[in-house]
């Protein structure tokens, strides 16, 4: 049966460089878990956190905050806004800190609130250029208005989301981020205090260390993906699959889908129990990239095509072609001149938000 393996050694070692990355006393980490904690699996995960001083997360939806809170006592912040009644009142008895980026939003909370006779904790979501969730930066005077208004509501953070700290030009998080710090400071003129003020997500934590605020949202760092940031992170997530077939194949054969791959010598093939329903293959939509990204991604592409490049996995060490379509449950791979025989045990590293959650997540 395939398994992802969790390294604990890796991901204490990982979450120790987060923790000590800022050095300033009393700064919070949220662990953001969403996406079953990117791949490596919710439960286990925040156990191995909360052992190891991690102790607040943040998730993404309704769902993953009740789920979370049946497991863990810990400050759960959520980060997306509702607006809906019977979502609000569940996670008010359930303890989750809410977002709110508007005042129909924070009227609403208050209201439930008073029903339940509880008070409520909460974040007020900024839109410094993201444009998803979040009150206009312009607006302060409608949030301190807000905050007045609503006394059942504890407002004890404030944040924003860089919209492009993967970029190599700053010049848009440096405006973000003073987007972020103007409102601040005019709505604690009013002597309106917040606990907790963010804006930096993984990348801008390594990135941005003059914008860190005493507050950041680490979510994909702790499993070593710290994208375009150079760190000590440790990869963590290692995919475990059968060879459920090795065979020879003669040059003109062909392989796979649509005759996707066409051997141009004899061969010795292996094909490894797994393929795109575990997520084996599947990887981000080039969509989120600017032009020049995307036109880099297709020119590689071309140039794959061209060579007849193909996808690689890292066995053992030794970096082996993936051949042909990879299919649901299958993956072609070239073993020609190596020393694989059928039922091995094969070991590969593939970033665990890809992997489907029915794949068994082990902690070691």
């Amino acid at each position: 049966m395939n398994e992802l393996i969790i390294n604990k050694n890796d991901l204490v070692h990982n979450i120790n460089i987060i923790k000590n990355y800022e050095k300033e006393e009393n700064y919070t980490i949220f662990a953001v878990v969403k996406g079953n904690a990117y791949g490596l699996g919710v439960n286990e995960f925040t156990k191995v956190l909360i052992d190891n001083g991690i102790n607040n997360f943040a998730v993404a939806s309704f769902t993953e905050a009740i789920n979370l809170r049946k497991n863990i006592k810990e400050k759960i912040l959520l980060l997306t806004p509702y607006i809906n009644e019977e979502i609000l009142s569940n996670l008010i008895k359930n303890d989750i800190t809410l977002t709110i980026d508007s005042v129909k939003g924070a009227g609403l909370v208050n209201e439930i609130s008073k029903k339940l006779n509880k008070k409520v904790y909460a974040h007020i979501k900024i839109d410094t250029g993201l444009s998803r969730y979040g009150f206009d930066y312009k607006n302060y005077k409608e949030i301190i208005n807000m905050i007045k208004e609503n006394e059942n509501i504890i407002f004890e953070g404030i944040y924003s989301h860089f919209s492009n700290s993967l970029a190599s030009d700053n010049s848009f998080s440096n405006i973000q981020y003073e987007r972020l710090i103007n409102v601040i400071e005019k709505i604690e003129k009013e002597k309106i205090i917040f606990k907790y003020k963010h804006i930096c997500n993984s990348s801008g934590f390594f990135k941005y260390k003059d914008k860190h605020l005493n507050a950041a949202r680490v979510g994909s760092a702790f499993s070593g993906c710290a994208t375009g940031i150079k760190t000590d992170l440790k990869k963590i997530g290692l995919f475990h699959t059968k060879l459920t077939k090795v065979r020879n194949i003669k040059k003109g054969d062909y392989v796979g889908y649509a005759n996707s791959y066409i051997a141009k010598k004899d061969m010795k093939i292996g094909i490894l129990e797994t393929g795109y329903y575990d997520g084996v293959g599947l990887e981000l939509i080039t969509q989120r990239f600017k032009f020049k990204s995307r036109l880099k991604n297709a020119l590689l592409s071309l140039k794959s095509l061209i060579k007849g490049d193909n996808m690689t996995l890292n066995i053992d060490g030794k970096i082996i072609n993936v051949i042909g379509q990879i299919g649901m449950h299958d993956v072609v791979i070239d073993i020609t001149g190596l020393d694989y025989k059928e039922d091995d045990d094969i070991y590969f590293y593939y970033r665990p938000v890809y992997i489907n959650e029915n794949v068994k997540r082990v902690y070691k």
